[in-house]
């Protein structure tokens, strides 16, 4: 205890002005917006570059499971690529994607993820540099991921499917019907299909996927399969229990999805809203 009394009387000078420096840093980027937004920034980039250099040591040790999830990948595109092959694009190697399809696909690589959480978000090593803007889709090989809702030169950050803030367009595979899908909060491998009507025709063992009404992700996405449902709000609607397909506490690489049309769309869904 001396020690420590005589440590701080010798060096009472030197922990004053420290004091003293530090409280000023931090009053001037309370008190000045400029100060404060560049703060925010610059420690945004620092951390990022720090969960960057983790993920790249740890991904070293992954090399063979990477590899392993890569060609499961590549067989499984190279199995769809036969099947449309004959009927749409002729020989195989002439697969492309024309202008007609109106989405563009960045990958990414996941730095950050939670899933523990009753709001999950997720962080992304691209950013504004590589084109990547708020309201984007982001799906993995087995399932969505999540929606960007905040982009910074170098990183972004996505609303992870696990977060009670989001609900997405959803639809039984093979039918009509649609529905939102929420998160409960709890089981990372589990989300609610609401909002489906009485009358639709629900069957457990359904596959549930991205609907045609949505604007952040192309139609037919896998999401999940149905494994329970009940009756509920006086027996009017459906609250589906859906088994995810994705295994969100497993995330290593991603796509980024752009839908070229996204402006157009949201401009004819808000005719008639200032009316």
């Amino acid at each position: 205890m001396q020690q420590i009394i005589n440590f701080l009387i010798k060096y009472r000078n030197l922990l004053l002005y420290l004091f003293l420096m530090v409280a000023a840093v931090v009053f001037t980027v309370q008190s000045h917006d400029y100060h404060r937004n560049t703060t925010i920034h610059s420690s945004g980039n620092i951390t990022g570059s720090i969960l960057l250099t983790k993920n790249s040591f740890y991904d070293y040790f992954k090399l063979q499971d990477q590899n392993e999830k890569l060609n499961q990948e590549n067989a499984s595109l190279r199995m769809r690529l036969l099947e449309i092959s004959d009927t749409l694009l002729g020989n195989e190697t002439t697969f492309i994607f024309p202008d007609s399809i109106p989405y563009k696909i960045f990958p990414a690589r996941v730095i950050k993820n939670d899933y523990y959480k009753p709001d999950n978000y997720i962080t992304l090593d691209i950013g504004t540099d590589q084109g990547i803007e708020i309201d984007m889709g982001v799906i993995s090989s087995t399932g969505i991921v999540g929606v960007i809702d905040h982009s910074s030169n170098k990183f972004s950050r996505v609303i992870s499917i696990l977060n009670s803030q989001i609900s997405l367009n959803a639809q039984i595979k093979g039918t009509a019907t649609i529905g939102s899908l929420k998160w409960a909060g709890n089981d990372p491998y589990r989300m609610s299909l609401e909002d489906v009507p009485r009358l639709a025709r629900v069957t457990r063992g359904d596959t549930i996927i991205t609907g045609r009404q949505s604007t952040m992700f192309p139609p037919d996405i896998l999401i999940g399969v149905i494994k329970d449902a009940q009756l509920v709000e006086n027996g009017s609607r459906y609250k589906i229990n859906v088994e995810l397909f994705n295994d969100m506490t497993n995330l290593d690489y991603v796509n980024v999805i752009k839908n070229r049309d996204i402006m157009a769309l949201k401009a004819i869904d808000t005719l008639g809203t200032n009316e």
